[in-house]
């Protein structure tokens, strides 16, 4: 009887997992499946179901094995399948993006236009001559954004002395102007734009960009979806409430492994989420606080975004931070840069204070040969320039030679998000130092940037296996995938101004903290250290 009794006890106790497990899935794929509509449905020819479920590959195969062996998957298991996932789902994100002839709400004028292969015809090689340019027949059967009449109208915006006008291409779904600028560019698309919307009203976005071929300034009319005010409003509130729940969602994974790091006894729910709060309240503040310096920019620069919404990990680290997705273009490169140097610089400002007080209120162990990036209570720091200056301004003396650091949890969920942050800071697109890069320099001197940065991280990634006595590949794993990122990002609207002294400068303050982490301690450093 008492055997029978302990067999329904724990077919009910599986049963009773089982049930939670399915009901946090289906609650945290509704609000994946709800995010993916309002943010990307529209940016590709993909079937949002299989986006969708490629996003909750990792989070369905880890909860069943939790709930079935009791234990997490090997964390380079869930590091390799997490970042497979990751770059499978940009890599259909960007895969067949529509050509309609009427712009839906998702699509930036700058994502339309680049999609249509600015420098070169949009319509089979049999209606073009031999020259490459387009027939008449061609040029008479692409869909036109503007009628015949108005494009006279369209001729009178172009002053002479500010941008001279030589041709007007059409695509389906914009309006190219190619001329030879004759002032400064700030002026030349201020100018244009007003001379347009006298015209045209708030018909068309103006895009002013580099042409990738030519390397010369042109014009670009896209025309601009008007949403209803009702449609704004709903999106507002919704959007509020999916950061909320993602929010509180996260809140339960990051104290459960903050508590697990911090190697703490086991114990009921309550004990064990109040004793990793610290972890999860440190990490979340950090990461919170790094995309609400980009929210804040995009609402200042008047772009239409979300509120920024947690992303919750069912492994370690419990998430991955915040998603922040921009609705409407970006006006210029001004707000390029800002966009990614506020994030990072907000970032960092919160992350390195609240590592250095974590530091101090760590212990140093001996060191372990097989340390690595993710050896929290045997950390050595020596990989990075960075790291090892704010160690040794922590502990002083007691950081020595031979010894490794014991990382107190705030500590950890410092350097984790510093880790995070560190990773965006790569020039690359979609993250902040592609933003700061691209903000920098433009579209086409950017795109080399990132791809020189990725031969560059190969390289360190190749050197720190090389020197690790056994071999440590976490670097060049780091190395490789950053390498399938794509480099190239998509303009503002304004891509051809460039930015003031002042920018310059602290976007080269960026780039050398970014260098600073990624270099190794240099062999003199060490012996002037005692490291």
């Amino acid at each position: 009887m008492a055997i029978t009794n302990s067999l329904v006890d724990r077919l009910i106790t599986i049963l009773f997992m089982w049930l939670s497990l399915l009901f946090i899935l289906i609650l945290a794929g509704g609000l994946t499946y709800i995010i993916l509509d309002r943010t990307v449905s529209q940016m590709t020819a993909v079937p949002l179901w299989i986006l969708w479920a490629i996003l909750m590959i990792p989070p369905f195969l880890t909860g069943a094995t939790v709930t079935w062996s009791k234990q997490v998957p090997p964390l380079p298991i869930l590091i390799i399948g997490c970042s497979m996932c990751w770059l499978l789902y940009w890599r259909l994100l960007d895969w067949r993006k529509p050509k309609s002839r009427s712009i839906e709400p998702g699509l930036t004028p700058a994502s339309i236009v680049a999609s249509q292969s600015l420098d070169a015809p949009v319509l089979p090689t049999n209606e073009a001559d031999d020259s490459g340019s387009l027939t008449d027949e061609a040029l008479t059967a692409t869909p036109r954004p503007i009628e015949a009449h108005e494009e006279a109208m369209l001729r009178t915006c172009f002053a002479w002395n500010v941008f001279f006008l030589e041709k007007i291409e059409y695509r389906p779904q914009a309006v190219l102007c190619r001329g030879k600028l004759r002032t400064d560019s700030d002026n030349a698309y201020a100018t244009l734009t007003h001379n347009v919307q006298e015209l045209f009203g708030d018909r068309f976005f103006i895009l002013f960009q580099y042409s990738l071929s030519t390397g010369k300034p042109f014009f670009a009319l896209v025309p601009r979806p008007q949403p209803t005010q009702f449609t704004r409003h709903s999106r507002h509130w919704l959007d509020g409430a999916i950061a909320i729940v993602l929010l509180l969602l996260t809140l339960l994974p990051t104290a459960y492994f903050g508590a697990a790091l911090a190697r703490l006894p086991q114990g009921d729910l309550g004990t064990i989420l109040l004793a990793g709060l610290p972890y999860a309240l440190s990490i979340m503040l950090i990461l919170g606080l790094h995309d609400l310096g980009r929210y804040l920019v995009a609402r200042f620069y008047q772009i239409e975004t979300n509120f920024p919404y947690f992303i919750p990990l069912p492994f370690w680290p419990g998430t991955y931070g915040c998603m922040v997705q921009m609705r409407s273009p970006v006006p210029n490169r001004k707000a390029v840069f800002d966009l990614g140097f506020t994030a990072a610089a907000v970032g960092l400002i919160t992350a390195i204070p609240l590592f250095v007080w974590g530091l101090s209120q760590s212990e140093t162990v001996p060191l372990d040969p097989q340390s690595n990036l993710v050896s929290f209570h045997a950390f050595d720091p020596r990989f990075s320039l960075l790291l090892t200056l704010l160690s040794k301004l922590a502990l002083g003396g007691e950081f020595v030679a031979e010894r490794a650091i014991d990382l107190h949890i705030v500590a950890i969920a410092a350097y984790i998000s510093l880790l995070i942050i560190i990773v965006k800071l790569m020039p690359l697109r979609r993250l902040d130092g592609g933003y700061i890069v691209h903000g920098m320099f433009g579209q086409k001197p950017s795109a080399i940037v990132s791809q020189l940065s990725k031969f560059v991280l190969l390289i360190l990634g190749l050197i720190r296996f090389r020197a690790s006595e056994f071999g440590n590949t976490d670097l060049l794993f780091l190395a490789i995938v950053v390498g399938l990122i794509p480099a190239i990002d998509e303009p503002a609207l304004n891509d051809v101004s460039d930015l003031n002294h002042w920018r310059d400068a602290l976007g080269v303050v960026m780039l050398a903290i970014l260098m600073l982490a990624l270099l190794p301690v240099p062999a003199v450093m060490l012996q002037f250290f005692d490291l």
